[in-house]
């Protein structure tokens, strides 16, 4: 198995409390880097990014998708 393969899955099987801790740090590191502004950018587009992914893998119509978001439960 490819070392990266290995530590991808010893990542994943980490405790959530030390996956949060390494979030944490990450989100620090990328405010020091980037500033405020363009860190919630950057996780904007990236969250973006990865539902317009998640969509297609899924192979999901974007019609569904928009009648689950404006169905009548929601404008209550």
């Amino acid at each position: 198995m490819p070392v990266w393969k290995q530590w991808l899955i010893k990542i994943w099987t980490m405790q959530r409390r030390w996956l949060g801790f390494w979030a944490g740090c990450l989100l620090w590191f990328l405010w020091m880097i980037f500033g405020f502004w363009s860190m919630i950018l950057l996780l904007v587009l990236a969250a973006l990014g990865f539902a317009v992914g998640r969509i297609l893998e899924e192979r999901q119509s974007w019609r569904k998708i928009l009648d689950k978001l404006l169905s009548d439960r929601y404008m209550e």
